[in-house]
């Protein structure tokens, strides 16, 4: 019984000990599976990988066949960046379409597109006393165009600047018109009182202007007298234009610019008029004083309408060349014109003209600006500059062969660079163009001849829209100005 009893505290012991050891061996983490000896652990996932950086166009050309044939000659498009680095250069025929690709970080913002061609061709040269001689040679010519922003579309074309006007009246043959009892000039009854004349038509003796809406009307002939109290002038050969108005316009020395408008004659008549049938105009400007001794040409042209001055339909209020009696010439308007033309050309000495032209109101200016003065601190193509007093809004300066054309040596290369003030292009001409044409002189050894410095015109973007954008409007606006200086080399 003893042992019995002594026998149970052991067993409850026991029991309870393994319990324990059960618990805490629930409570102890689940061991980590190791990988097995030799084994290679996945690899971590790649990245997804940059796309390659597409080219880009950056420009387009075409040239249109319908006003360039290109057959008789080669033509070459040449790109560069803003710094002068040469991009592309491709041929090109009227009717191509160039695009032109790179890969955007290797551009810059704005390009110099320079327009190349060569060809065969007929040259001419000065024999000597003024004579002409020909003889078979070559030309080379470029312009280069800084500036342009990337992603330009150019339509190499002729862009016209008029509306198409109505066809030509009937021609019923043509007539003499006579003005008779011009009065002679009080202060000087010798001297012909008459003052205007259209440019070039010498036979006309200073016989005033006569015009159409469609043109003005030079006479085959013309003869003029001078009495002591009336002068007469005659024009002879004037077409005859059916159902049309002409406009006679005289500036006499002494009693100024006048005006008269008459019916054209029946046909096979003449037309004699009486110049007191000459009016004055509504109103008058009067043109600067044009400096002494100098070689000009002053036009004025008057429009009915918008629609005539876009199709270029007008009457000529005025021509006068080469009058230098210190006289300030009067521009005649009419209340009957709601646009104009005034167009004024002058030679001031061998190595420079002044060109203005104002389309749409009457003239304002008021003095002729003096001569740019121009310091050159570099003639060289690639690095030309110059210092000058006259703020200008584009130029083009020139460059032509150091040595006249001659029977043996008839080839001629040329280079015009256009920029507007402040960024002269940096260009640079491929290897391959100099081998291909061995006639095509390098542009270091050309020589300066001229610059066109423009102090009023169109802003230079729209300037190359104006010469290469179908889009644009190229027909002419009121308000239009174009002022410039072309300065000649010494």
């Amino acid at each position: 019984m003893n042992k019995k009893s002594n026998l149970a505290p052991k067993v409850f012991l026991l029991l309870f000990f393994s319990l324990f050891l059960a618990i805490g061996c629930s409570k102890e983490e689940s061991p980590i599976e190791k990988e097995p000896v030799g084994s290679t652990p996945d690899p971590e996932p790649e990245p997804e990988p940059e796309p390659e950086p597409e080219p880009v166009v950056y420009f387009t050309f075409s040239s249109d066949p319908a006003f360039f044939d290109t057959s008789t000659q080669d033509n070459w498009i040449i790109l560069h960046d803003s710094d002068g680095n040469l991009l592309d250069y491709k041929p090109y025929e009227s009717g191509d379409v160039l695009e032109f690709e790179a890969l955007d970080s290797e551009l810059t913002d704005k390009i110099t597109v320079t327009i190349f061609s060569f060809e065969n061709r007929t040259n001419y040269f000065d024999a000597g006393g003024g004579a002409l001689e020909s003889c078979e040679g070559t030309g080379s010519y470029g312009t280069s165009y800084p500036d342009v922003p990337k992603g330009s579309s150019w339509v190499k074309s002729k862009y016209q600047t008029r509306l198409p006007s109505s066809p030509a009246p009937n021609n019923l043959g043509d007539f003499t018109l006579t003005i008779e009892n011009v009065p002679s000039m009080n202060s000087m009854p010798e001297q012909y009182p008459i003052l205007n004349n259209f440019f070039g038509n010498a036979e006309d003796n200073n016989a005033g202007n006569l015009s159409t809406l469609r043109l003005p009307e030079f006479a085959g002939g013309g003869l003029t007298t001078n009495g002591t109290e009336y002068a007469k002038m005659i024009k002879s050969g004037v077409n005859n234009w059916e159902n049309t108005s002409y406009l006679m316009s005289i500036l006499h020395a002494e009693e100024g610019l006048k005006y008269l408008f008459f019916q054209n004659p029946d046909a096979g008549n003449d037309l004699t008029v009486d110049f007191g049938s000459f009016q004055a105009y509504d109103s008058y400007t009067y043109f600067p004083l044009i400096p002494e001794n100098e070689h000009y040409t002053l036009q004025m042209v008057g429009y009915e309408n918008e629609t005539s001055f876009k199709t270029n339909t007008g009457y000529f209020c005025l021509e006068v060349n080469d009058i230098n009696n210190g006289m300030q010439i009067p521009l005649g308007a009419l209340d009957r014109f709601t646009h104009y033309k005034t167009f004024f050309d002058m030679k001031i000495d061998d190595n420079a003209r002044y060109h203005y032209h104002l389309f749409g109101p009457t003239s304002d200016i008021t003095s002729l600006p003096a001569i740019p003065n121009i310091g050159f601190t570099n003639e060289n193509i690639f690095d030309f500059d110059f210092d000058t007093n006259t703020e200008y809004v584009r130029r083009t300066d020139s460059w032509g062969d150091p040595v006249p054309l001659s029977a043996s040596d008839c080839s001629s290369t040329g280079w015009s660079m256009v920029s507007p003030a402040g960024s002269y292009p940096k260009i640079s001409i491929p290897d391959e163009l100099y081998t291909m044409y061995p006639d095509f002189t390098p542009l270091d050894q050309l020589e300066y001849r001229q610059s066109v410095i423009y102090l009023q015109d169109r802003a230079y973007e729209d300037f190359l829209r104006n010469e290469f954008d179908p889009t644009f409007d190229h027909i002419l606006q009121y308000g239009d100005t174009q002022e410039y200086f072309t300065l000649n080399g010494e």
